[in-house]
């Protein structure tokens, strides 16, 4: 079973939304909701497939504050690659 089938089968919401994008890479903001507690992590991506920038949260509420997600796994599962890797 996979890491993000897993967390939406205990009721959490994984969202992405890409932006800014230009000629080295892409803007990646995944949010991990569950009723009103959330939590943001931000990706600048580079255009090669797995590899980022930086990362850092962005936002957070209530018991997202407190989650201590795999990050990276659930990139890697959206990206559909095995190793997620900063350059």
């Amino acid at each position: 079973m996979s890491y993000t089938k897993e967390l939406k089968d205990k009721g959490y919401e994984i969202k992405f939304e890409k932006s800014n994008f230009d000629d080295k890479g892409y803007d990646l903001l995944m949010t991990v909701s569950k009723s009103n507690n959330y939590y943001r992590a931000f990706y600048s991506m580079s255009n090669s497939r797995g590899y980022f920038f930086t990362m850092d949260y962005d936002d957070c509420n209530g018991d997202g504050c407190n989650w201590n997600f795999n990050d990276d796994k659930l990139i890697c599962e959206y990206l559909g690659v095995e190793v997620l890797s900063q350059i």
